[in-house]
């Protein structure tokens, strides 16, 4: 039998969820940061539904004086799904469901775009895993934030508004009060721009694994990527470094240089990757190596 873990801030989002899934077998996660000083009326919503329903809830409190050193949003994202996970553990849940909406996806994807980068995918999974633990979006697909909020209101259902949502402090911040100003209509277009890309980049996913497999079967001999289509050649090469090397920062035109290096007639010469970690070709085949010549990879 499954049992859902809900992640439910209090916010229109997940009080939707909940309020779907209240008569399934079901836990509910909540995190407080304690960034605002209104969070307490948040979790208290989410307390009393749960209360209601007898639903067994887990609160998270952070404390208020916790140092975030980094990029709030990604730290704050990792206490989050550390906290779910546990609660995942301990309840032996099947599958945790988060409320992101058909808003979220397209500001992602916008954001992906804005960014220059070239994703294998636009939007967010509507499946995905962190640590063992599956993570299912019910309502990617289906459902604008407006049509969550007008369901809310007609059915009483209580709910939270993160004020600091409409404030451009972050990046998704600002699409959104963007993406506020168009209609749903037009939005619904760009949805569906990004479903069509996606499965363009289903088909070039599956070439890139194709060659990638081949290539590594032959042990990374540079002769093998000449012959291929420059834009799979690169993800190609992308797909390699990332997959052996953690937190390298490569730019297209960074990206582009390299692969002008694996062409290069040289059959033994070497690319700086990053910290004295380099990219080496010995008799036409890559290794990578760090500044004490200790193969990372071949």
């Amino acid at each position: 039998m499954n049992k859902y873990l809900l992640a439910v801030s209090g916010g229109p989002d997940s009080m939707f969820l909940l309020n779907k899934y209240k008569n399934e077998n079901i836990v509910v996660a909540c995190v407080n940061y304690n960034k605002r000083s209104t969070s307490f009326i948040d979790v208290n919503i989410v307390k009393d539904f749960c209360k209601k329903y007898d639903i067994t809830l887990y609160l998270l409190e952070i404390d208020p004086n916790f140092e975030y050193k980094g990029n709030f949003q990604t730290i704050a994202r990792e206490q989050r799904y550390d906290f779910f996970k546990n609660v995942y553990d301990k309840e032996k849940c099947t599958q945790l469901l988060v409320a992101h909406h058909k808003d979220d996806f397209i500001e992602t994807a916008q954001m992906q775009e804005n960014s220059k980068r070239k994703p294998n995918f636009y939007g967010i999974a509507q499946y995905s895993n962190y640590k063992d633990m599956n993570i299912y979006r019910p309502f990617l697909y289906d459902f604008w934030k407006d049509e969550i909020i007008d369901f809310l209101n007609k059915e009483n259902i209580e709910f939270a508004i993160d004020e600091s949502n409409d404030k451009p402090y972050y990046s998704r911040n600002k699409v959104r009060l963007n993406n506020k100003k168009i209609t749903t209509t037009q939005k619904q277009k760009i949805f569906e721009k990004f479903l069509k890309t996606n499965q363009k980049l289903t088909f070039i996913n599956e070439e890139i694994n194709n060659t990638y497999r081949n290539w590594q079967s032959n042990g990374y001999d540079c002769d093998v990527l000449k012959n291929i289509d420059s834009t799979i050649k690169n993800r190609v090469v992308f797909k390699f470094l990332t997959e052996h090397f953690e937190n390298l920062k490569l730019s297209s035109k960074k990206i582009e240089n390299i692969v002008i290096f694996i062409e290069s007639k040289n059959r033994t010469s070497k690319f700086l990757l990053k910290n004295n970690v380099y990219l080496i070709k010995t008799k036409n085949k890559l290794y990578i190596t760090n500044k004490k010549n200790a193969i990372i990879y071949n």
